[in-house]
């Protein structure tokens, strides 16, 4: 996107557009209960929300051009692909310990996914990898949780403090140092997800993911084993993990979840919202004016990855022992 945006969506239409339903729009439900449905180019959009004003009252639009030209052009196609492409893969199949399957079938199930003893697999290039962590990182820092904080009273405060400066001077180096803090954190944590094991995860028939106004699930979050989580499509989440090597390098791996790890992620996406969650179908109102916000921890803006060995790897993860 080149030019001077004034739309600045926190939830990328790249990405929103895979949420569509048969009338081409994205199904919003707050925590009144209130469901409302917008076409993608007008979901999770705030007018010149990155955009830094200055003191003479011009806009300084670099936050959003390097969200549009850096993160969603390559990530864009990336996501549209992974959405939807699987292969049965008998290279990695031949690799499976079968006798492992078998045994450790119960385990597999008791952690939510299916015990298939056949391969699934899409396209995973080094340049699809690198996109894809860029992206999950920049989720973390564009959601408003994160800018709020950022402007929020105490940290304006804390600010004006520390500069001997007034509030508004405050508010305005804030600002001017939000893209400078953004590209930091974003950088950081692409740099650790890129090391770490991508996985897709299939919702079984009948169940579909939620994603929400904190659109990713970090470990310290808490869900299983995973150091984040994150819906690509309504049938379709990214799952990454530290502390594991993918036996091929050139493609992604996809497994089968159960009912209840889809419904215990959407759960967990409620409860960590802020002010709302999508979905493509309607989702009971009153479970999500129940749950929606309940969680007391936040994402603050001074991203820690939780990569790490904080919890043991189910069986599903290896399979293949003895066999790479």
């Amino acid at each position: 996107m080149n030019g001077f945006p004034k739309r600045h969506h926190w939830w990328p239409q790249c990405h929103s557009t895979l949420w569509i339903n048969d009338e081409s729009c994205v199904t919003r439900i707050a925590a009144n209960g209130e469901v409302t449905s917008t076409q993608p180019i007008n979901t999770a959009v705030i007018s010149h929300y990155y955009s830094v004003v200055h003191p003479d009252g011009s806009r300084d639009p670099r936050l959003e051009s390097y969200f549009a030209d850096e993160i969603e052009s390559p990530v864009g196609p990336v996501l549209a692909r992974l959405s939807t492409e699987t292969h049965r893969d008998f290279e990695f199949e031949a690799r499976f310990d079968k006798a492992f399957l078998r045994r450790e079938r119960k385990g597999i199930c008791d952690d939510g996914f299916v015990p298939d003893e056949r391969a699934f697999s899409a396209k995973f290039a080094p340049a699809d990898r690198r996109a894809l962590a860029r992206y999950i990182a920049s989720l973390i820092v564009r959601v408003p949780s994160y800018k709020d904080e950022l402007n929020s009273n105490r940290m304006l405060e804390n600010v004006a403090a520390v500069l001997g400066v007034n509030v508004d001077k405050a508010h305005f180096e804030t600002d001017r140092l939000h893209v400078e803090i953004i590209r930091s954190h974003l950088d950081d944590y692409a740099d650790q997800l890129i090391n770490c094991a991508f996985l897709l995860i299939d919702a079984p028939d009948g169940e579909e993911y939620i994603i929400g106004d904190t659109p990713v699930i970090p470990a310290s979050l808490g869900f299983g084993e995973a150091e984040a989580m994150c819906p690509i499509s309504p049938t379709r989440s990214l799952l990454i993990i530290a502390g594991w090597k993918p036996p091929v390098s050139n493609r992604i791996m996809i497994v089968r979840s159960q009912r209840k790890s889809v419904r215990a992620f959407n759960k967990t996406m409620l409860q960590n919202a802020e002010r709302e969650v999508f979905c493509r179908t309607v989702i009971p109102t009153v479970w999500v004016t129940k749950h929606l916000g309940t969680r007391k921890v936040r994402i603050i803006p001074n991203i820690e990855t939780a990569v790490g060995n904080h919890l043991a790897r189910g069986p599903i993860l290896d399979r293949s022992r003895g066999k790479v």
